[in-house]
């Protein structure tokens, strides 16, 4: 009987030691997503990360860089809890630091993906790793540059259609000074760039099925021209709408910039 009492016990107390740990890595993934929306002519965003149960490493960051420079990133940082919450808040303070350096606003998104790769490698350890997805728009000249480090690919859609921005290499934290690529995209006036999480497109139907990229494009065209807080809540909902559940497995992160 008193063993008994005992196991109960310490059930209790590690199931309480792990409910603190969530709320923990939660407040400090909250606390890392941007407070205020760059000034920058010609640009208008919209995010949002819609928790799921168990805390995961979602993160998504956009801040101005200089007067007509926006920067957009967002990333999957591999594990659950506070082990992917601090490894979160590196990489944020990492990107940071890296974007404020002076002279940055003229380095290749693949440099500063670089950069960030080699900060990953010497300071994590060998089982952590991070999808990572930057871009940089200028709208003095409606450049976005980017650079996509093994992260879902985000989409340029205009006119009913969809691009996706591929470019780039694999995740970060693996192999130390690995050479990446960058990408560009001249947009035209009313282009929306959207990044995710693969929480929004690996819900699936009855049949097993995933909601998959293909079908979010689909649905990104639909809604293009709406204003951006509908754009993302139609997104989320084509996707729950698939599942027929609002039930989610993952963190569904989205983030949403109109360009031009």
């Amino acid at each position: 009987m008193t063993s008994s009492i005992g196991s109960l016990i310490q059930e209790q107390k590690q199931r309480q030691r792990l409910e603190n740990e969530l709320t923990i890595a939660r407040e400090v993934q909250t606390q890392l997503f941007p407070q205020t929306f760059p000034c920058v002519p010609g640009v208008n965003i919209e995010a949002v990360c819609r928790a799921a149960r168990v805390v995961s490493g979602d993160y998504y960051d956009f801040f101005e860089l200089t007067p007509t420079q926006v920067v957009l990133a967002i990333a999957d940082i591999s594990g659950k809890g506070i082990s992917a919450a601090l490894l979160m808040a590196s990489l944020q303070a990492a990107l940071r630091s890296q974007m404020f350096t002076p002279g940055s606003e003229n380095l290749s998104t693949a440099e500063l993906v670089w950069r960030l790769n080699n900060h990953l490698v010497r300071n994590t350890g060998d089982d952590r790793f991070a999808t990572f997805f930057l871009a940089v728009y200028d709208s003095s000249r409606r450049l976005l540059r980017y650079t996509n480090a093994g992260h879902l690919p985000a989409l340029c859609v205009c006119h009913g259609e969809t691009h996706r921005l591929e470019a780039g290499g694999m995740v970060l934290g693996v192999v130390e000074n690995y050479q990446y690529e960058e990408g560009s995209h001249v947009v035209a006036p009313g282009t929306l760039l959207i990044g995710y999480s693969d929480g929004l497109i690996e819900p699936e139907n009855v049949y097993g099925e995933q909601f998959g990229i293909h079908r979010l494009e689909q649905a990104a065209i639909r809604v293009q021209g709406a204003a951006l807080r509908a754009v993302v809540d139609s997104l989320m909902s084509a996707a729950e709408e698939w599942a027929g559940t609002p039930e989610q497995a993952d963190d569904m992160t989205v983030i949403v910039a109109r360009l031009g």
